[in-house]
């Protein structure tokens, strides 16, 4: 180990065990925290594209509005989920994960991404309509072995430390916890309907520290049950409250479709989840993928505005990180997929653009994810991005819908279960349109704000 890694060592570890101490201490724990944001803050604009300083100052508030969440939260935590956070970012993510992405980038010319999405199982107990996992394969699943390779080689080759498992439902996958333990040094989130957290699983999750479920919901009692089953709004709120007795960091995630809109952007459903602990929540679109798409579920141009204004509002006003995986497209600087920021190993093998581009040519059973991200699709995809100049539009799926089809007849993606290729055909026509209506719609709203600026 050399003399700077040593010190980033040293001073990661002090810092994991000075964070639990100072947690009860007010002032002197707000100081430190805000010193650590004023360091993450500058290496993350190190990265940012544009000069535009609006932009720039969005990257600066998405950071910013993290580490007000670890404020928040920290010293209610468990004293592993405390260490495990300041060392897993302050060394492993920022020290050994920035020597592979220097590494990495200094090879290909670009930066790696810096998550990975991993579905080993696409089994479920639950029969949600509109799940976009739906019509995956159940019987095709990953191995430990496959998942801790794949895991070690985004650690050592491409310098990611953050590791989101998805699926299927990720609790039934039998190697779940063997996998956390071996690999303690990544932040994992999961991706959980949550009804199979009991108090022995939370009390696991609290011991490791290193994994942080992020809770499917969807509003209230009458939208969740009606999507989720008979008694999974009181179920979930139960294992909300599980978690939060045993200190993990966890968080909710949200399908906004045309039929729970109002519920899902309305102050009263995180006044609601605030009472049960999350810390985080997570806003995602219905995309017609998966079981029975269906075009009519979208939420309309105007629907996906008011919901841009309520996470706006949420952050804002209540005491909770919200996240908005495609109308934060202007913080990320376009979209994330294709590698640029993360790609999705399903659980076949195959390794798509992203969760919800079911279509793919590569495996991780014939390739290693670095000839996979550099592979020519991958490469023209990146290139090609940020697919328009309105960070607002960022998606090859909903908003720029000429990309994803021409990428697919150009390299012959093959979709990854029956049905996936629709998104490219028949279903192509309604998406379209309704990106469309929304390009049309912010216009609008951009003319009426010159017209009444606000203030």
């Amino acid at each position: 180990m050399n003399a700077d890694r040593m010190m980033a060592y040293l001073k990661a570890k002090g810092l994991s065990y000075l964070l639990p101490a100072l947690s009860g201490n007010g002032h002197m724990f707000e100081t430190v925290i805000d010193k650590l944001k004023e360091g993450a803050s500058a290496k993350a604009l190190e990265n940012v594209k544009s000069q535009d300083p609006e932009k720039r100052q969005k990257v600066a508030d998405s950071m910013g509005m993290f580490f007000e969440m670890v404020k928040r939260n920290l010293p209610r935590l468990s004293t592993n989920t405390q260490r495990k956070l300041a060392f897993n970012m302050f060394f492993n993510h920022l020290t050994l994960g920035q020597e592979a992405r220097d590494r990495y980038r200094g090879k290909y010319g670009e930066p790696p991404p810096f998550l990975l999405v991993i579905s080993p199982s696409m089994r479920c107990n639950l029969n949600c309509f509109g799940c976009y996992a739906w019509e995956y394969n159940k019987s095709k699943e990953l191995t430990r072995e496959e998942v801790s390779e794949v895991i070690r080689q985004a650690k050592e080759e491409l310098g990611i430390y953050f590791i989101t498992i998805s699926g299927g439902e990720p609790t039934i996958w039998p190697h779940l916890f063997e996998i956390l333990e071996e690999h303690n040094d990544v932040f994992f989130q999961i991706y959980t309907h949550g009804m199979m957290i009991d108090d022995v699983m939370a009390k696991k999750m609290g011991e490791l520290g290193n994994v942080h479920p992020a809770i499917s919901i969807e509003g209230g009692p009458k939208e969740t049950n009606e999507r989720r089953g008979e008694q999974a709004y009181d179920k979930i709120l139960a294992s909300m409250d599980r978690l939060n007795r045993e200190g993990v960091l966890f968080g909710f995630s949200v399908t906004h479709t045309r039929k729970n809109h109002h519920a899902v952007t309305s102050d009263e459903f995180i006044e609601e989840m605030l009472k049960h602990g999350p810390s985080f929540g997570w806003f995602f679109q219905y995309v017609p993928t998966g079981k029975k798409p269906d075009p009519s579920l979208v939420p309309t141009p105007a629907q996906r505005l008011e919901r841009y204004a309520a996470v706006e509002r949420f952050r804002r006003t209540k005491p909770i990180l919200v996240y908005d995986f495609w109308n934060d497209g202007e913080a990320t600087e376009g979209c994330l997929a294709w590698g640029r920021k993360y790609l999705h190993v399903t659980a076949s093998g195959m390794v798509e653009p992203c969760v919800f581009i079911h279509m793919a040519l590569d495996s991780i059973r014939e390739k290693s994810l670095v000839e996979i991200l550099n592979s020519p699709c991958f490469k023209e995809a990146r290139s090609m991005q940020p697919f328009n100049e309105d960070h607002r539009r960022p998606c090859c799926i909903i908003d720029n819908c000429d990309v994803l089809p021409y990428l697919c007849r150009k390299y012959t993606l093959v979709p990854t279960h029956d049905g996936a290729e629709r998104i490219v055909t028949d279903l192509h026509e309604a998406l379209a349109r309704n990106a469309e209506a929304y390009r049309q719609e912010l216009e609008r709203q951009d003319a009426g704000a010159s017209v009444h600026p606000a203030g």
